[in-house]
């Protein structure tokens, strides 16, 4: 199982979240955790779009 926790500052740039949907499946991640944001909230939309599921 594997884990990434990360400072995300700046999510709703689309080249930070490519770089992290990428990342996120070519390592195979099973859980993420992102903290620091400036944003306070996230739609179920875009957190699904993480998801390679």
């Amino acid at each position: 199982m594997k884990l990434l926790c990360w400072n995300v500052r700046g999510f709703s740039h689309s080249g930070r979240r490519r770089q992290l949907i990428e990342y996120i499946r070519q390592e195979e991640i099973n859980i993420v955790g992102l903290q620091e944001t400036i944003r306070q909230n996230f739609s179920m939309f875009e957190l699904q779009g993480l998801s390679r599921h």
